[in-house]
């Protein structure tokens, strides 16, 4: 036996993927530092910057990044060829040292490196020796069931896990015919890994801001200035192996009904990512299928009318949520994954929920009388960054054209270049026709080889346009031949088959899966489940059974439902795909084996129970532990060098180059202060909202008083917590409650500020920290798009020379 390889995996030194570091230079649009050369690093390991932004740094102006400030000198030069090891845990019974991946060990519930710890092994035994389970035998970390539930997510979960059982019977059935085995040998080879869980993880609202070109060039027409959109994130979990593990994650957006045109009632399928570890694997586009038709069907009685789908897939080197994925999961081309949202759709047309597909070419580009202005702005979509980019062509040119023409008679010169200018504006005065807008006709032409990829879906809404609901003769055929089995059947379904039986009229289906009609594919009775925006773009309910608010366990017990449409869900590390992309890179939490997915999902569901925990935390510089709680003897000359307690108090410490005092900052460990509430009543939960209203405008309202004898009483307290924030060494990051709580109600008032130079403390590093994730969320973007264009191009060039 190999006494240095893991008692579980068997192997010895297991290296994470290299890291991936982006620059947050001014100038370097989030661009990836290249491997094995230098950049610089500071502010607890997390800004970076390239060789080249660090020399345009001046020296003598602090460096403002989020709620940190430091200085060009104490930025720390590295070179980008690290490697990092798994850390390694000892079984307190059995002392075999295994990977801390490999024993599922969560670092972060090791209070002063003193938790007692037993292998899978050891645990194993001792359950075996205990003829009952005791209480605590059990693992106490709260799982996937445990996070709060949402309308949305109980409509998806109860819709899946409907249909789930009789899509495996129905492969089982297939595999035992094609290989001539008995029926119960097929079931026990496609069995289910275990329940998926889905939940609803974040719902907030956000705004679209218009880019600079695209505003100048239509604010004649009031285009306006921004679109305010509601941002959620949903992730499915499976059970494997006794571990809830993330296997899929989808983000929309949705424009309801108070958005100004073109983007009302619109929703965009933002971002969706998987890894292959679902059981069985045959079952994967079945489930995330029904989990998109089932949430068109729901925001289409929400009364949504389109959905939008760019179909694109991510570029090597590139993740779009889940970061390192398998190496034999492969990327699908672009026109496979186009084919599986159209298999979706056709599905959908089936079961009445959307009525027209076409693609964005031939619904805005086609039409003369549309400009670009007509064309929905969404949030990393196509077409507001190429529009962009073509706006600012077609300015540049104007202005050569200008330069270059002149001629003897002024006057007709003049006024021939202010029609040319002006041709956005109205030619009602004039004979001729207004000519096309220019933009549409180059972003036209340039899409017109690739229009396929943007999808555009007309959902069946109760006031959706006849001419929108049209579909195929197959899929009207299908549904009155589904209409007809279902009147022959008496109008049931089975519940567990496959082929769907859904008598449809083209509006509505039927279904007996188990739902109330609010989560499935079908209306039981429109009348139970609609609902109606007001003015104001707020849900009102005007049914009792669809004000239902609270579901029961097995056990009996109630359990909240929230409102995600009325209620914030908060969660700054599952905001955006972005920010969690940074979180499990600057932690390793990877995907690219099943081992891994299962220890990333306990950490990620241990940040979803206690989402006041600091995200990073500091290392010791001589042994590599991490400090969690306790004392960090932090070095105040030496950029980001930390110890712990045991190697501080030991001599023989090899400190490296650094020679000077060091500075006691208490570290306190992360609770779960800000987990969302989901323990709270509607009572409770309205006050929570409405306290955090109160203290926004109080901090506004310290941030700019200057008097002494203030008529607020809670205005000194404020101010001096403020002042606490500024001169604090522990930071939120550390893990200061006071910091904490006026960071999230400075990250509030930052979401929503458009003050260029706001008195606010920190409002401005926060939105700087904001636009550095939007940079990178638009880098890659901006690489898909052009690769894009490129592909197409290069295959548009070839076909013409032929």
């Amino acid at each position: 036996k190999n006494d240095r390889a893991c008692g579980l995996c068997g192997c010895e030194k297991l290296l994470f993927e290299p890291p991936v570091y982006f620059c947050n230079g001014m100038n370097c649009a989030s661009k990836r530092i290249r491997r094995n050369s230098h950049y610089y690093i500071g502010g607890g390991n997390q800004y970076f910057w390239c060789t080249t932004c660090f020399n345009e740094l001046d020296g003598r102006i602090p460096i403002e990044v989020g709620d940190l400030s430091m200085q060009k000198a104490e930025l720390l030069k590295k070179k980008n060829d690290e490697v990092h090891e798994e850390s390694w845990v000892q079984c307190d019974t059995c002392e075999r040292w295994i990977h801390q991946i490999c024993g599922l060990f969560n670092a972060r519930q090791n209070k002063e490196h003193k938790s007692e710890y037993n292998c899978p092994s050891c645990l194993l035994k001792m359950r075996k020796r205990q003829k009952k389970k005791t209480p605590g035998s059990a693992s106490s970390l709260p799982g996937a069931e445990a996070l709060p539930r949402t309308k949305l997510s109980e409509a998806l979960e109860s819709h899946v896990r409907s249909r789930v059982g009789g899509h495996v019977r129905s492969l089982a059935e297939g595999k035992a015919q094609s290989e001539n085995i008995p029926l119960e040998d097929a079931m026990k080879q496609m069995s289910l890994g275990g329940p998926i869980t889905i939940r609803q993880v974040t719902s907030t609202d956000r705004k679209v801001e218009v880019r600079e070109g695209m505003l100048k060039r239509y604010k004649h027409k009031n285009y306006p200035e921004e679109f305010p959109f509601r941002c959620k994130c949903i992730v499915v979990f499976q059970n494997l192996d006794g571990v809830d593990v993330i296997l899929f994650a989808l983000y929309v957006y949705e424009h309801g009904d108070n958005n100004p045109a073109p983007n009302k009632k619109t929703v965009y399928i933002s971002y969706l990512d998987s890894v292959h570890f679902m059981k069985p694997r045959k079952i994967r586009t079945f489930v995330y299928h029904e989990i998109l038709i089932c949430y068109l069907d729901y925001v289409r009685k929400k009364g949504f009318s389109t959905a939008h789908i760019w179909a694109c897939p991510p570029l090597k080197g590139d993740d779009y949520i889940f970061y390192a994925k398998p190496e034999d999961q492969k990327t699908p081309k672009d026109t496979r994954l186009r084919m599986w949202y159209i298999d979706m759709l056709v599905e959908c047309q089936k079961r009445g929920i959307c009525g027209k597909v076409t693609n964005m070419h031939d619904q805005y580009f086609t039409r003369e009388q549309l400009d670009a202005s007509d064309v929905p702005y969404l949030e990393g979509d196509y077409f507001p960054g190429e529009a962009e980019n073509i706006i600012a062509e077609l300015d540049k040119a104007k202005g050569k054209g200008k330069g270059k023409k002149g001629g003897v008679n002024g006057k007709k010169s003049k006024k021939k270049r202010k029609k040319k200018d002006d041709d956005d504006e109205d030619w009602a005065e004039d004979d001729e026709p207004a000519p096309k807008d220019e933009v549409m006709v180059k972003l036209g032409e340039l899409i017109s080889p690739m229009k396929e990829s943007f999808i555009v879906a007309f959902l069946n809404c109760d006031d959706q346009s006849e001419e929108n609901k049209e579909v195929p003769k197959a899929i009207v055929e299908y549904r009155k031949k589904a209409a007809h089995e279902a009147v022959d059947n008496d109008g049931t379904t089975d519940g567990s088959t496959t082929k769907d039986n859904n008598g449809t009229d083209g509006n509505e289906t039927k279904d007996n899966d188990g739902t109330d009609g609010s989560g499935g594919d079908v209306a039981a009775s429109s009348s139970d489940t609609r609902k109606k925006r007001d003015a104001d773009g707020n849900i009102r309910v005007v049914s009792a059974d669809s004000s239902k608010s609270s579901a029961a366990e097995a056990d009996g017990s109630q359990i909240k439902i929230i409102n995600d449409d009325e209620e914030e869900m908060d969660c700054e590390f599952l905001n955006d795909r972005q920010a969690f992309l940074n979180l499990c890179r600057g932690n390793h939490y990877q995907f690219d084996e099943l081992r891994r997915a299962k220890h990333t999902s306990m950490m990620v569901l241990w940040h979803l129970h206690n989402r006041g925990a600091p995200k990073f935390v500091q290392s010791c510089g001589s042994c590599g532990k991490e400090i969690l709680s306790g004392t960090r003897w932090h070095c105040p000359v030496c950029p980001d060098f930390d110890l712990c307690t045991d190697c501080y108090r030991n001599p023989h410490t090899n400190r490296g180059a650094c020679t000077h005092k060091m500075e006691a900052i208490s570290v306190e460990g992360g609770g779960s202060d800000e987990s969302g509430g989901s323990g709270l009543t509607e009572a409770q939960r309205r006050e929570r909202q409405r306290n955090i209203q109160l203290h926004i405008q109080l901090i506004e309202h310290a941030s700019q008083c200057n008097s002494r004898n203030c008529g607020s009483q809670n205005c000194a307290k404020m101010k001096a917590y403020l002042k606490h924030s500024l001169s604090c060494q522990i930071k939120a990051s550390g893990g200061c409650k006071i910091c904490k709580r006026i960071w999230t109600l400075l990250r509030f008032h930052a979401q929503n500020c458009k003050v260029r130079d706001c008195p606010m403390p920190q409002c401005n590093g926060i939105r700087e920290r904001i636009r550095q994730l939007k940079k990178q969320q638009q880098a890659m973007d901006d690489r898909r798009r052009q690769e894009m264009n490129r592909h197409f191009m290069a295959a548009r060039a070839a076909q013409l020379g032929r």
